[in-house]
């Protein structure tokens, strides 16, 4: 099974993730998956979040139609890898699980559908606690008003997901999307 979490910029998709795979034995981060041409984060080269391309290396790519999907978002190119998802395909034992844009979410769905079951997950956090998160991270406010500009054109995607999770607590969002995917496995 592949696992999709979306999400606003600050709303704990990372986290949310790791804690999932603590819990979950079988459950694999999909790294290497998606591309981008934005600046390395710290947790970046701990988990290989991205391949990192300059503009000119994304471009060729989109070119030759190495990504299922690609956008420009906050002046930055990021794409889904065809690639990656050759191991979700193949490995039935395992399920795996990766942070994806909203719109890359229903591309990636199409991609994988009659390959490998799916389920999608949006998270939703509160505007005020999205702008707490963000600044403890160490976005400057122009930074910060970029990505929340961004917000609710992610929540108007919120229809397209199997499950919609507030997360405010993280135990308690871990353990819903936990019983959610343990709902989907028990139904196949």
């Amino acid at each position: 099974m592949f696992i999709a979490i979306s999400g606003a910029s600050g709303s704990g998709k990372s986290t949310v993730m790791l804690n999932l795979m603590k819990k979950r034995n079988n459950l694999f981060m999909l790294q290497r998956a998606s591309a981008t041409t934005r600046e390395k984060r710290g947790e970046d080269s701990t988990y290989q979040t991205y391949v990192y391309m300059t503009d000119e290396e994304f471009e060729k790519g989109i070119k030759d139609d190495i990504f299922i999907e690609h956008e420009n978002v906050h002046g930055n190119y990021y794409g889904t890898l065809k690639s990656a998802f050759e191991l979700p395909i193949k490995n039935k034992e395992n399920d795996y699980i990766k942070d994806i844009d909203v719109k890359g979410m229903l591309n990636v769905r199409k991609y994988l559908d009659g390959k490998v079951d799916m389920i999608s997950i949006f998270l939703e956090v509160p505007d005020e606690e999205l702008s707490k998160r963000l600044l403890a991270r160490g976005e400057s406010e122009e930074r910060i008003k970029v990505r929340l500009s961004r917000r609710e054109l992610e929540r108007s995607y919120k229809k397209h997901y199997d499950l919609v999770v507030e997360n405010i607590e993280l135990e308690k969002t871990v353990q819903e999307i936990s019983d959610f995917i343990d709902k989907k496995k028990n139904l196949r």
